[in-house]
């Protein structure tokens, strides 16, 4: 019996072994980098990108956003906040989402961007972005509906003032090594042979030590 017990418990370390970690929320907000940052690779498990020639920049300014600081994407340094910005994570995301800023539009409700989702590396949909009428509202992008996002990219901003990004949230998988497998269990016919062979060292240590007549 006490075989069937190693040989489950032997399995059920290599069933918990399998199983996928835990994932992390994260939320990213800028807060605590100085103004005029460029965003690449601070934050873990995402990077930071752009179309040539431009860069993400940290801008400061409060009231606009959550906080002090928001990220907006523009060309030579210049936070003109009208070019694209690109997120690749280092492995899939779920529940992402994230607010545009400072947006100034005549009627709420109108698409002032695009954004691109790919899933699991191909593209998967195109989203609107919508903002109102107030600049200092933020308003919500959901892409939560996306499991296993790999990247977004932010484009076709129409606003005439140009738009900011705010408080990405997601939850991802961390990318975990491969496990070691679990040490294997002698079956009952390897104990059998072992006793066997044990008894038969101790019969013939028995007879090296018998004294000569």
């Amino acid at each position: 019996m006490r075989w069937m017990f190693n040989r489950a418990l032997s399995a059920a370390i290599v069933v918990s072994s399998m199983m996928a970690a835990p994932a992390l929320a994260a939320l990213i907000d800028f807060e605590g980098l100085p103004a005029a940052t460029v965003v690449t690779n601070q934050f873990p498990g995402v990077t930071f990108s752009s179309a040539s020639g431009s860069q993400n920049l940290v801008v400061t300014r409060s009231g606009v956003g959550f906080g002090d600081n928001f990220l907006c994407t523009g060309a030579g340094g210049s936070p003109t906040c009208t070019g694209e910005t690109i997120l690749t994570f280092a492995s899939g995301v779920s529940g992402l989402t994230f607010y545009q800023v400072g947006d100034d539009q005549a009627v709420d409700g109108a698409r002032v961007a695009l954004v691109d989702v790919s899933v699991g590396g191909t593209f998967a949909a195109t989203v609107n972005i919508l903002g109102d009428t107030n600049f200092f509202n933020p308003n919500l992008v959901d892409l939560s509906a996306f499991s296993n996002v790999t990247s977004i990219r932010i484009h076709d901003i129409t606003d005439q003032t140009g738009l900011g990004w705010d408080n990405f949230s997601f939850s991802a998988t961390p990318v975990v090594g491969p496990v070691a497998a679990a040490p294997a269990v002698p079956e009952p016919e390897t104990y059998a042979m072992l006793l066997a062979g044990l008894g038969l060292l101790g019969l013939v240590a028995g007879r090296r030590k018998k004294p000569s007549c």
